[in-house]
């Protein structure tokens, strides 16, 4: 009994791990590490990199939709909606990862803490830094990704559907935020160019 009591705390003490630090993208409690095999084919590298990037960017908009709540109200609701779509496509791969027995990118924590810095900083800075941001990220995700489809196609059509499903929830936030974007502010700019650099940087080496 005592020890059954001591294991339903030590569960929910999990439970309430912040998804930040989850080491679980798939509702199970752990995975354990040692079964998994890193990464071995181009397909596989790159749903291991898709998987990280999503953590990235559930962390971008966890951290912005914080700051909007006192900073830009008007914004939260977006946020919100944004992302709930990152947190299914990240379970998507993560799906995938678990199926094929494949190890998480070892950027992943490092994109989720990346993400949630840029998120908070940008989320200070206001509304036209926020949209800057997720339109440099998609418009590089969305490049890798139709390079992506055309690639797994022939190659593995089961990380080909996985990255069919996320296009246009992608395509959707990338013509969101240009929308919404200042145009000709050079601080606008900068932040697209840095972001845009960021964001194939941590992509080329979760390739390697």
């Amino acid at each position: 009994m005592i020890a059954q009591i001591n294991h339903n705390i030590f569960s929910a003490k999990i439970s309430k791990i912040p998804t930040f630090f989850d080491n679980s993208s798939t509702g199970n409690t752990f995975l354990i590490i040692s079964t998994l095999r890193p990464a071995q084919t181009k397909a596989e590298k790159m749903i291991k990199v898709n998987h990280a990037g999503e953590n990235g960017a559930v962390n971008i908009y966890r951290a912005q939709r914080i700051v909007a709540r006192f900073r830009s109200k008007s914004l939260v609701y977006q946020l919100e909606q944004n992302m709930e779509h990152e947190l299914a496509h990240r379970k998507i791969f993560a799906n995938y990862l678990v199926e094929n027995g494949i190890r998480r990118c070892k950027s992943y924590f490092a994109c989720g803490a990346g993400g949630y810095v840029l998120g908070f900083v940008t989320g200070i800075i206001g509304p036209g830094a926020v949209a800057a941001t997720t339109y440099a990220v998609e418009n590089v995700v969305l490049e890798h990704l139709e390079e992506q489809r055309a690639y797994l196609c022939n190659n593995d059509l089961a990380a080909h559907a996985c990255v069919a499903q996320i296009i246009e929830d992608e395509k959707a936030h990338h013509d969101a935020a240009k929308d919404q974007l200042e145009e000709n502010q050079l601080m606008t700019n900068i932040l697209i160019q840095v972001v845009k650099f960021c964001t194939e940087c941590v992509i080329r080496f979760g390739m390697r």
